[in-house]
């Protein structure tokens, strides 16, 4: 009878104790998702504020002619190197204060991808037309070729982008075709880009062409407008792309 009554008592204080045990856990569980609520909203307002941060930045343009203005001849944007191209022609001037309906269809595309579909935005911009070469040619075919560029000197943190659309032929891919992809409208293109503790540096923004080996014969063509380099952090996904004030020589004229 004794060890019955033993027996009892230590069923009820191993009962007692596991109650004791799980109110333990429940009390920290419920401890544990507070201090998730706090730690999530903490992380919340820090999101919130670099995302406010980021919309609040200034973006200066470190290269030149973002609206592709023709050069003297006509037959190529002022500023720009050519890099392996074939041609290149202009293809429309979307003009501002112009009544959308009244707009082309290639226009309106263009500026839909930088949400500036409607009557005026900031100025006037060329499309462009470039057909360009699958590689470097000839004996140097084995070689990724590259698009139209221009040298830049590199500030701390930019963003390089413009509105691309590709037509035929390898993809370009990096810099301000960086995104780009076949059979798509009009997009916007392009990334971010960080240096690191070298400031005194200096870089070419040419999208690359990687079609080692293709026959000459095989020209890509895309249609762009305006690229360009800035500084700072443009968040692209939210199509905030335009035309940007340009920083650079004092004795050049930003053609935009």
């Amino acid at each position: 009878m004794a060890l019955e009554q033993d027996i009892a008592t230590l069923v009820g204080k191993a009962e007692d104790l596991t109650t004791m045990v799980d109110n333990k856990i429940q009390n920290i569980d419920a401890k544990v998702a507070q201090s998730k609520v706090k730690v999530d909203g903490y992380i919340d307002q820090v999101n919130n504020y670099i995302n406010s941060a980021r919309d609040k930045q200034s973006h200066f343009r470190v290269t030149k002619n973002q609206a592709l203005i023709p050069n003297d001849e006509e037959t190529f944007p002022k500023f720009w190197q050519a890099g392996f191209l074939k041609s290149a022609k202009v293809v429309e001037t979307v003009i501002t204060g112009t009544e959308t309906e009244q707009r082309s269809a290639l226009a309106r595309e263009f500026l839909q991808a930088i949400n500036s579909d409607r009557k005026y935005f900031a100025g006037n911009f060329k499309i462009w037309e470039l057909e360009y070469y699958p590689n470097r040619r000839g004996e140097h075919s084995n070689q990724y070729a590259y698009l139209m560029y221009q040298y830049f000197r590199v500030p701390t943190y930019m963003t390089i982008a413009a509105v691309v659309k590709h037509i035929k032929g390898v993809v370009p891919d990096n810099w301000w075709c960086h995104g780009l992809a076949a059979g798509e409208p009009a997009k916007l293109c392009g990334h971010t880009y960080g240096v690191g503790a070298t400031r005194n540096v200096y870089s070419h923004c040419h999208p690359y062409v990687r079609g080692e080996g293709k026959p000459e014969t095989e020209t890509g063509i895309i249609q762009v407008a305006l690229p360009a380099v800035v500084t700072g952090d443009v968040d692209l996904s939210k199509k905030q792309w335009g035309q940007f004030p340009y920083l650079g020589d004092a004795d050049q004229n930003a053609y935009d």
